[in-house]
């Protein structure tokens, strides 16, 4: 018998790879992130939900959505309503429960740079697209602020800092640290002031 936990991991991915798979059937541009992609860097931690920002052509929008009708609880008409203003909306997997938050990206100069920068990862014999570790960090750190502060957020930056120090691209981080107002964050200090930088 599985441990929860196991589990847990096992119908994540298994979520995961299908939501993935209805998008590049539909050619649809994605891009895991938020907590569901920090085990993409080196940082497990347990959530119940996955995180995809999605980039979706007028002419797709009606395949899109009647193609999650059959295997999600999904309401249509508030879910179409939240695209049309750019705001977040969830559908959730008949077969797993996973609740999948779906982030339509918005005409912001940092969000079409984060987009652009997506990773494509291999895993499990499939091919992920997968936020840059800098903006993971970088939203995260946008997070934190937005909520007046976070540990766990900082504690994420932090692990996926350490773990993927030697492949970061440090200009492309601090740039937008400054860009965004995130240089004077901790995390933002410790990375201006560290001699290794």
């Amino acid at each position: 018998m599985l441990s929860p936990e196991k589990n847990a991991g096992n119908l994540f991915l298994k979520t995961l790879i299908w939501v993935c798979a209805h998008f590049k059937t539909l050619n649809i541009d994605y891009m895991i992130t938020g907590g569901s992609a920090l085990g993409f860097w080196g940082h497990i931690r347990t959530t119940m939900d996955i995180d995809i920002l999605i980039h979706i052509h007028e002419q797709q929008i009606d395949p899109f959505f009647q193609g999650l009708r059959q295997e999600t609880y999904i309401d249509i008409l508030q879910a179409k309503d939240a695209f049309a203003n750019h705001q977040m909306f969830n559908i959730i997997h008949r077969e797993t429960f996973f609740k999948i938050d779906l982030i339509p990206l918005k005409d912001d100069p940092y969000e079409i740079e984060k987009f652009k920068n997506r990773r494509k990862i291999l895993y499990e014999n499939f091919d992920f697209f997968v936020i840059s570790p800098e903006d993971l960090i970088l939203s995260k750190l946008l997070w934190s602020q937005s909520i007046g502060g976070s540990e766990r957020q900082i504690r994420d930056c932090e692990s996926i800092y350490q773990l993927n120090q030697d492949q970061l691209n440090l200009p492309y981080l601090k740039k937008w640290l400054s860009h965004l107002g995130l240089e004077n964050s901790v995390f933002g200090k410790s990375i201006f002031s560290s001699p290794l930088n």
